[in-house]
C-alpha cells in the first residue's frame, strides 16, 4: 500500500520542480573543433565527408546541407570545398584548429576559425552556428583569406 501511495506523491513532487530549457551539450567552440577534426581526417583518408549524410547532420544544419546541394547543382557548381573554402587541404589542419572571437547570442554563435598547416597552408574562416537545443551545428562558413 505504501508503494502505491509513494508513486503519485513522487510524480507530484517532480512536476512541481522548475523545468530548465535544454542546453546544448557541447560549447560552440567544441562543436567547431570536433567538426573540423573529423572533416579533415575524412579528407586525409580520401573519403568524401559531404556524402556521409548521417555524420554531416551531426555537425551541420539541414538548411546548410540543402544549400550546399543546391550550389553543387547550380550553373557554377562548387568552386572548391565549402567548409575549408579551398581546393586543397593540409593534413595538419586536423590537429591545428584555433577558434577565436566567439560571440554567442541566444541560439546563435559566430567565431573566427584558423586551420593552420605547413608554411602558407592556412585557412581563415568565419563560422556561424545554430543551437538546436541539444548541440551546436554549423549553419554557414565564409572564407576570410
Amino acid at each position: 500500500m505504501k508503494r502505491i501511495f509513494a508513486l503519485p506523491v513522487l510524480a507530484l513532487v517532480l512536476s512541481l520542480l522548475p523545468i530548465r530549457a535544454a542546453e546544448p551539450t557541447a560549447k560552440p567552440e567544441e562543436s567547431i573543433r570536433g567538426f573540423y577534426h573529423w572533416y579533415v581526417t575524412e579528407l586525409i583518408a580520401n573519403r568524401e565527408p559531404l556524402k556521409e549524410r548521417a555524420a554531416m547532420k551531426r555537425y551541420a544544419t539541414d538548411r546548410l546541407l540543402k544549400e550546399i546541394d543546391k550550389m553543387k547543382k547550380g550553373p557554377d557548381g562548387l568552386d572548391g570545398d565549402y567548409f575549408v573554402d579551398a581546393q586543397d587541404f593540409d593534413n595538419l589542419w586536423a590537429k591545428n584548429i584555433t577558434v577565436s572571437n566567439l560571440k554567442v547570442t541566444g541560439n546563435n554563435a559566430m567565431a573566427d576559425v584558423l586551420l593552420a598547416g605547413k608554411g602558407e597552408m592556412r585557412r581563415r574562416l568565419k563560422v556561424w552556428l545554430v543551437s538546436d537545443g541539444a548541440s551546436w551545428k554549423i549553419d554557414k562558413v565564409q572564407g576570410r583569406d
